[in-house]
């Protein structure tokens, strides 16, 4: 089966995720909004691409929403904890989150984490994925490594943010593509799992560019390929995983959510925030400078995603 991948472009509204919110109102609700500080949470660890659109947006939305905005960490079990976190809190509006294509991914390793529970409210940036290795890895091109592969089945291995996550699921696809066997060691967040390809504890990682761009520049990591239809205008000297016969297209993405009851009224306006605050320049500069697209989108436009994304990891996460 030929398993060719779509390009994860949004917040993925899976069945029973809401776009909308609970019409419904608290009394929180009923007056303006926001009337306090706004937490926003990351389920990814300090650090990461995640964290850091977080802390570059927070400041531009304290402006848009005059109210603070607190950007929170909770860790966790490939983002499961976070999101499941996000799912309990009061759907006033005040504690929203940020989430990414795990949503769709988590569920198909028995994770709990439920789409349902939440209400998508923004997708701010996509951004491609991308094979990368230490500086002085004896592997030159992605030939190269896919040949060692085949030739010592398992004896090559590749970090990842953790189980379940899509660059786990990344991982997955590009072995069924290419016919070889890695061996997968799965970190706790995007950050620490660069840092071993960097110390030599694996032989490449699987991740964004905006996780693996610093440490390519700093000269400790090198590209191998990235996971897109053709060779980036920001990257021109690094070639696709297709050209080296390996038809794998992939991306990642932040989006924004709330507790599914959440009005459709406070949605708005936290969607409004967010499309306003990723097209300030200092945003747009921020995403420039991670190899991140802007990629505004509000939670009704990402439902026709739901079956393609479903079914990619699904296949990626259960098909051996």
């Amino acid at each position: 089966m030929n398993l060719r991948a779509f390009t994860a472009m949004g917040l993925v509204a899976l069945v029973g995720l809401s776009a909308t919110g609970c019409v419904a109102k608290s009394s929180a609700e009923a007056g303006k909004f926001p009337s306090k500080d706004v937490h926003l949470s990351v389920p990814w660890g300090a650090g990461g691409g995640g964290d850091l659109n977080a802390r570059t947006l927070a400041p531009i939305l304290e402006e848009i929403l005059g109210v603070s905005v607190i950007v929170e960490n909770r860790p966790g079990a490939s983002g499961s904890v976070g999101m499941e976190w996000l799912a309990d809190q009061n759907p006033d509006g005040h504690t929203i989150g940020f989430v990414g294509a795990e949503l769709a991914s988590l569920q198909h390793i028995g994770y709990e984490v439920k789409p349902e529970s939440l209400a998508a409210v923004a997708q701010i940036v996509s951004v491609q994925a991308a094979l990368a290795v230490p500086a002085n890895s004896e592997f030159k091109t992605l030939a190269d490594l896919v040949s060692a592969a085949k030739a010592a089945p398992g004896s090559l291995s590749y970090s990842n943010p953790g189980p379940g996550s899509i660059f786990e699921a990344t991982g997955n696809g590009f072995q069924q593509e290419a016919g070889i066997t890695l061996s997968s060691v799965p970190f706790d967040g995007s950050a620490p799992a660069v840092t071993a390809a960097v110390g030599g504890q694996v032989d490449l990682v699987i991740d964004n560019l905006a996780n693996i761009d610093p440490k390519v520049k700093s000269g400790a990591l090198r590209y191998l390929a990235v996971f897109a239809d053709e060779r980036l205008p920001a990257l021109p000297d690094v070639p696709t995983a297709k050209e080296a016969g390996v038809d794998l297209v992939n991306a990642s993405w932040n989006g924004v959510a709330a507790p599914k009851s959440t009005s459709s009224e406070v949605l708005k306006t936290l969607s409004d925030a967010f499309k306003k605050a990723v097209n300030d320049p200092r945003f747009i500069e921020h995403a420039k400078k991670t190899n991140q697209e802007v990629a505004y989108k509000d939670a009704q436009s990402l439902a026709g995603y739901v079956d393609e994304q479903t079914e990619l990891y699904r296949a990626w996460l259960t098909e051996k």
